[in-house]
């Protein structure tokens, strides 16, 4: 007798194995048939629904590295809904980002970038248009202009300064362990607040805000909720649900970031003694005997020929940006090097002796020095190799469809670019584990964005607008460091026992070290004051 299935029987696994690999095969000629005229790169086909995103770990650059050695350098995944394309080598990144850079010059927002970004008002995360070149004009060539960068020359000495006055105080005399990690991290911030504000005009909120663990406390969370990959940004239907409970921690950090740019307009506000509808006809001008600070750059310029001006939202946007770019990423670069100095005595030797020659004891190291210090630069270089401040950039999305390679790939996508993986490739750098300064000695490898084997601010269109301030701020604060203290790991605790080799895995693990002053004091303690 013929044996049948009903509804109260069990389905033997092998029969519903058999089903589920048909129904793939089918779904998966009829998606390609219907796509035809597009011949995607290779990739792993992934599951359903989910896609790839259960291969990509909870270090997601470091799993699409090992993929890429699989299927290649440029690669094709899907993230739930969401078509993505992976550029895993300089060659590839370059037709991106260069050949055809108008084309991914647009973003693919996730959920935290929107929230967090008064729904992509800002420079990063904002849709490729008018908008955006109006602003991004705005902060190149009014807010971090050479002439503003080099106006706050002397709050940035001092801010560093100060840092380095709180590490040797706290560490007295080499007795305490200092947690330079903190140390730096309020340097870095302090130097972008006074940037935005002017420190002698702030009021009694705004210095508290300046001062608060909160505030730091935020920017550490806002990087942690963009660094990570929700679920609901790739499939949908788990918007609703949360199930990482991610979403609820956007409007969180939104609601204190927010609560931060909005004190920082309402000072300035008030201190221009001015309503929101007077300010669109003022001109710039400085208050007498202050430096012109950013917030009032935005607040006083006038309407363009085009009619196009900031509302209140966008300000607060590029405000936020500007406090996120300039702060976490600087300080952690910083602190990388460091720690890669603690771990190879022999590059701190060297780094001394450079310091000793070009500058001497005698006098602080300035701002203008760097040029003349090729070693401290080939260190802050071969940092942002080994230690990306994002291993992989922000996403780019492609606006029509565009040939890479040989491949057809359509609008809509989503265009990862995994710098960490590109910058640790043995076919592109030599011993490409080791920290080794040296490969940088003697050759202009470029970091604004043409070596695509050095990508630490991106490149094309979007790449970081806040560079300039960067390549001042994370080698000037390391050559300070490097002068003015002697730095030592606490206890017995051995160089190459310190912590590993990615600034990321050491999340959780403070910089400790003991400090004590490598001049005298006099040199730089009035200075900080």
């Amino acid at each position: 007798m013929e044996r049948r299935w009903s509804l109260g029987q069990p389905v033997p696994a092998a029969a519903v194995a058999l089903a589920m690999t048909f129904l793939a095969v089918v779904v998966t000629v009829f998606i390609r048939s219907g796509k035809s005229k597009f011949r995607m790169p290779p990739g792993p086909m992934g599951f359903p629904i989910l896609g790839c995103l259960p291969l990509l770990g909870a270090r997601p650059h470091e799993s699409l590295a090992k993929l890429a050695k699989k299927y290649g350098s440029l690669m094709s995944i899907t993230l739930g809904s969401v078509k993505v394309v992976v550029a895993t080598s300089p060659e590839v990144t370059a037709e991106f980002l260069k050949t055809n850079d108008k084309i991914w010059s647009s973003r693919y927002t996730t959920t935290a970038g929107k929230i967090l970004s008064y729904d992509g008002s800002d420079i990063v995360f904002s849709e490729m248009g008018p908008k955006w070149r109006y602003a991004r004009k705005i902060f190149m060539m009014e807010l971090f202009t050479p002439k503003r960068l080099a106006d706050f020359q002397p709050s940035r000495k001092q801010e560093i300064l100060r840092g380095v006055n709180d590490a040797i105080t706290r560490s007295d005399g080499g007795a305490e362990t200092v947690q330079l990690d903190v140390i730096l991290a309020k340097v870095a911030t302090n130097i972008v607040i006074r940037m935005l504000m002017n420190e002698r005009s702030l009021s009694e909120k705004a210095a508290q805000i300046k001062n608060s663990d909160m505030f730091r406390e935020t920017i550490k969370s806002t990087f942690k909720l963009l660094e990570g990959f929700y679920l609901g940004d790739y499939v949908p239907w788990l918007d609703r649900i949360d199930p990482q409970g991610m979403k609820k921690q956007m409007h969180a950090v939104a609601k204190n970031v927010d609560a931060l740019a909005q004190t920082i307009l309402d000072d300035h506000k008030m201190k221009f003694e001015i309503n929101r509808k007077d300010l669109q006809g003022n001109s710039n001008k400085a208050r007498s005997g202050e430096v012109e600070d950013i917030v009032d750059a935005l607040l006083t310029r006038p309407r363009d020929a085009d009619g196009q001006y900031l509302s209140e939202k966008e300000m607060k946007a590029i405000i936020t940006n500007i406090i996120f770019a300039g702060t976490d990423t600087n300080s952690g670069t910083v602190e990388a090097a460091l720690r890669e100095l603690l771990r190879n005595p022999h590059v701190m030797e060297k780094a001394l002796a450079e310091m000793d020659s070009v500058v001497g004891r005698e006098r602080l190291v300035e701002e203008s020095d760097l040029p003349n210090l090729p070693y401290v630069n080939a260190i802050v270089r071969e940092t942002f190799r080994l230690h990306p401040a994002g291993a992989i950039l922000v996403p780019h999305l492609s606006t029509d469809d565009c040939e890479i390679q040989g491949y057809k790939i359509p609008a809509k996508t989503t265009l990862f670019v995994n710098t960490w993986a590109i910058q640790r490739d043995p076919n592109v750098y030599e011993r490409p584990l080791d920290f080794y300064p040296e490969r940088f000695l003697g050759n202009k490898k470029d970091v604004h964005g043409q070596d695509f084997d050095l990508l630490p601010f991106g490149s094309g269109r979007r790449i970081c607008p806040g560079k300039g301030l960067a390549l001042l701020v994370v080698p000037y604060t390391l050559a300070i460091f490097i002068q003015t203290c002697n730095l030592r790991l606490p206890g017995d605790m051995k160089p190459a026992e310190d912590y590993s080799a990615e600034v990321s895995s050491a999340e959780g693990h403070h910089l400790e070290a003991l400090v004590t002053p490598r001049l005298s004091k006099d040199l730089f303690l009035n200075t900080a004051i």
